[in-house]
């Protein structure tokens, strides 16, 4: 009986020790928040210059909605859905593509509505595209699933037609092009890399988590997040991954992470539920948590000209400098 509890005592002390030798560093940073038309979910941000910008969210199974500015978040154009909008990217010519619950919509200018994508020549109804990739060629990668199954991408060419098409076991929440032939995507407890530009994907020994979002600052190094909390790093063009933080490890605290930004290979940003917002400037060694974020569940972060822009719920837009 007191060896077993003398077990207990060293375990926690032991579990005590490494948390604290976990323990992330605190700071904050100025931050102000743009208001915007709504107080639906925002699920993604882009900014193309420091003038123009589109918000993309929604209300599942209720409504979508898409916020576009073009003078830097003083006014504010809306256009509404049927339901969610996730995802959101701009071509060459000037044409804009988002992906949601309801398939892909383009719109070729300002005045114009919007025009819904279908593909007749696929003889299947599709799951709900969470994301868009705009290759360099403007060549497009789409992906989805629901309900962390029924995974999906699909390569359209410059006519938005499907040259190839890939299906899974899991949901695919997120991709992007590493150059003009390499691609990643990732999903549920799954991790992809194409080496033709999408039209293949082979499947990756990386497990035991959610991915939710891939992104690459150099064609070399890219960076994956979970919503249980854990950090991926390739240095080889995303042909292989090292858990710099694992979410699955009985001492790592469950953060649910949604969205990842690197500046550069060693400056990052992550955030997630509940106000996360972490930092680093070592390539992912080493993280800051900043504190005095709202409490709010941010689903996207994107970074142009030194600017931040984070996303979240009841309609939340934040903007800070890089620091």
């Amino acid at each position: 009986m007191n060896l077993s509890f003398s077990h207990t005592i060293c375990f926690c002390f032991i579990l005590f020790l490494i948390t604290a030798c976990n323990k992330l560093e605190e700071t904050e940073l100025e931050w102000r928040k743009i208001e915007v038309p709504t107080t639906d979910l925002l699920e993604g941000v882009y900014f193309i210059n420091d003038t123009v910008g589109h918000l993309v969210g929604g209300i599942p199974y209720q409504n979508g909605i898409h916020l576009a500015t073009y003078d830097g978040g003083q006014t504010w154009s809306s256009s509404s859905f049927s339901n969610t909008v996730y995802d959101f990217t701009p071509l060459d010519n000037g044409e804009i593509v988002q992906t949601g619950f309801s398939g892909l919509r383009r719109k070729a200018n300002r005045e114009e509505n919007w025009f819904t994508q279908g593909f007749p020549t696929l003889n299947f109804e599709v799951p709900p595209f969470n994301a868009i990739a705009r290759g360099l060629n403007n060549d497009l990668l789409v992906c989805g699933g629901i309900a962390f199954t029924n995974g999906i991408i699909i390569r359209i060419d410059n006519d938005f037609q499907p040259v190839a098409l890939d299906t899974f076991s899991a949901e695919i929440s997120d991709l992007t092009y590493i150059n003009e032939t390499e691609a990643v995507a990732v999903g549920y407890g799954i991790v992809l890399h194409s080496a033709d530009g999408g039209t293949s994907w082979t499947r990756l020994p990386v497990y035991n988590d959610f991915f939710r979002s891939v992104h690459f600052p150099t064609p070399e190094v890219g960076y994956i997040v979970g919503f249980s909390g854990s950090i991926l790093k390739s240095e080889d063009g995303g042909l292989s991954w090292s858990a710099l933080r694992d979410g699955n490890r009985l001492t790592v605290s469950d953060e649910p992470f949604r969205s990842v930004f690197f500046t550069d290979e060693s400056k990052g940003f992550i955030v997630g539920d509940d106000g996360l917002f972490w930092m680093t400037t070592d390539g992912g060694d080493n993280w800051e948590i900043i504190t005095n974020l709202p409490d709010r569940n941010f689903y996207d972060i994107f970074i142009q000209n030194k600017k931040i822009y984070i996303v979240g719920d009841q309609g939340t837009l934040i903007l800070m400098e890089t620091p």
